[in-house]
């Protein structure tokens, strides 16, 4: 049986820089990939805020594009166009941008295997033990003093593991193609678009785009249908399609087991993003896991201080933003519309102007609903939140 300091299940952008950490702080540390290569096959817009490449150190190699200005479409073709002072995302191409990170994670020290399926964990009072299957279906045990659950949308070992998984979900589709227009980012709503949320065309490189959205339902054959109406293009061959994870989840760590990353429902639930959230509770995760191999302690009670850390940091947002994302799902076209109509001439752009984060979201919200609050809908959210939304 092969044993190590950390063994990280799953080797997406949370997973490899928690690997690359710990790592290079001495650690031997085995990374557990179930695809043939890391970064293959993601289905992600791939958007990151422009300052997570200077605060993690990332390289800009996988930048595709810059985003800066925003065409918002209504249920009735009412367009506003926002711009902002300068660019606030980049759209990265994700097997490069995961692929990097993979070579700092391996520069470091880390091994890292792809093809494997990771079965089954146990925790026991010296360490915790993993089942692996192969591409050819033989079966192995490997061992660590801990594990990173980096693990996406799965929560199979989460469940074994006693952690938390999450009980709300989107539904995101999206394909990459030619199309005119390429490179305007523009935001589609209505109830005939994406139901209970919306959907995007993003610059994806010369002439290319990410098509895609995020609803309640038939994500496929919502995206059809905005295909054929918006792009004139037919059919659905390319379009893959995941599920989206919204809420705060109760644990996220336990006896020699932590999770992280969308294993972790660290995700931005205005948008579905996650890579940044992910990547600096990676961060967080990683400074715990040094500390405690120092003392060598790897308890619940030890691990917590993750927990509690990336609580400080993300709670916040994350409740905010999944609970105004219901609320503003039951609103009708004609109310969207009419939101459309009152930024077209209201004092709304300078509140988006002074408030837009890109990873955070919870202060532009929080100014729109009082702006809003003249109207029934956004003043029931904006009460139900509470007072402490605003502390």
């Amino acid at each position: 049986m092969k044993t190590a300091d950390v063994i990280v299940v799953g080797a997406g952008p949370s997973g490899l820089r928690v690997a690359a950490r710990l790592a290079g702080a001495g650690l031997d540390v085995r990374v557990l990939e179930r695809k043939p290569r890391v970064g293959m096959g993601v289905v992600c817009t791939g958007i990151i805020g422009e300052e997570v490449f200077d605060e993690r150190g990332l390289g800009r190699g996988p930048v595709v594009s810059q985003l800066r200005r925003v065409r918002l479409v209504s249920p009735r073709a009412t367009e506003f166009v926002y711009e902002h002072p300068r660019p606030f995302a980049c759209v990265v191409d994700r097997e490069r941008f995961d692929g990097e990170l993979g070579r700092a994670a391996a520069s470091a020290g880390a091994s890292i295997e792809c093809g494997l399926r990771v079965e089954d964990i146990a925790v026991g009072r010296d360490g915790v033990r993993v089942e692996i299957v192969d591409g050819g279906g033989a079966v192995r045990r490997e061992s660590a003093a801990v594990a990173v659950l980096a693990t996406g949308v799965d929560y199979a070992l989460q469940k074994r593991a006693g952690l938390s998984a999450p009980r709300d979900f989107l539904k995101g589709a999206q394909i990459e193609r030619a199309t005119p227009d390429a490179d305007v980012t523009t935001v589609f709503f209505g109830r005939d678009v994406a139901p209970g949320a919306f959907a995007w065309s993003v610059p994806a490189g010369p002439g290319r785009a990410r098509i895609g959205l995020l609803t309640q339902r038939d994500p496929k054959g919502c995206l059809r249908r905005l295909l054929e109406r918006r792009f004139d293009a037919a059919g659905a061959e390319g379009i893959r399609t995941r599920p989206v994870a919204q809420g705060l989840l109760a644990r996220t760590c336990g006896d020699r087991v932590l999770a992280v990353g969308e294993a972790a429902g660290q995700t931005k639930t205005t948008t579905g993003g996650g890579i940044s959230y992910g990547l600096a509770c990676a961060d967080l995760a990683a400074d715990v896991l040094i500390d405690c191999f120092g003392r060598g302690s790897f308890g619940a009670p030890d691990l917590a201080a993750y927990e509690r850390r990336w609580k400080a940091r993300f709670q916040k947002e994350i409740v905010i933003g999944h609970y105004t994302r219901r609320m503003c799902a039951r609103l009708s076209d004609g109310r969207i519309e009419s939101l459309f109509q009152l930024a077209r001439t209201d004092g709304i752009v300078p509140i988006i102007r002074d408030k837009a984060d890109f990873d955070r979201h919870s202060g532009l919200v929080l100014a729109l609903l009082e702006r809003l609050s003249f109207m029934k809908a956004f003043r029931e959210i904006r009460d139900r939140l509470g007072p402490d939304a605003w502390s």
